[in-house]
């Protein structure tokens, strides 16, 4: 683990993290050029920490990644949805520093998820009447 008690390792920790939330992205074939945006976490720009041509349901997905020993999922959510006035839909990814990369989670609305098992079902659907 990487010491996170100074500045530079806070932003190390949360470029590991960004650069694992890309590579993963990468890694499923959903976007191959994926990667992590340029300046990202030391900035007060509001962009995604990964840029990727990703889309949840037609809408470009705006990634706030958070790497830190404690959860504040209330700040953390503010900070993603602030992408959504940019035109994305907004995506927090956040590992806690003790668990495994593989153990990262993700807050999104409820509703996106809803729509996304729908859409799911209805390709599945159309699918089986095909075969």
């Amino acid at each position: 683990n990487m010491p996170a008690l100074t500045p530079k390792g806070r932003i190390a920790k949360g470029k590991a993290l960004e650069d694992y939330v890309a590579s993963q992205i990468v890694e499923k074939g959903l976007d191959p050029r994926a990667h992590r945006s340029f300046g990202s976490g030391n900035t007060n720009t509001e962009k995604s920490d990964i840029w990727t041509s990703l889309q949840i349901l037609g809408q470009n997905v705006g990634i706030e990644c958070k790497h830190a020993d404690t959860i504040s999922i209330p700040e953390w959510w503010r900070q993603a949805k602030k992408l959504s006035s940019l035109g994305y839909e907004p995506l927090l990814v956040f590992k806690q520093t003790a668990d495994k990369y593989s153990d990262t989670k993700t807050v999104m609305y409820l509703d996106t998820l809803l729509e996304l098992l729908k859409k799911l079902k209805e390709v599945e659907n159309l699918l089986a009447k095909r075969n």
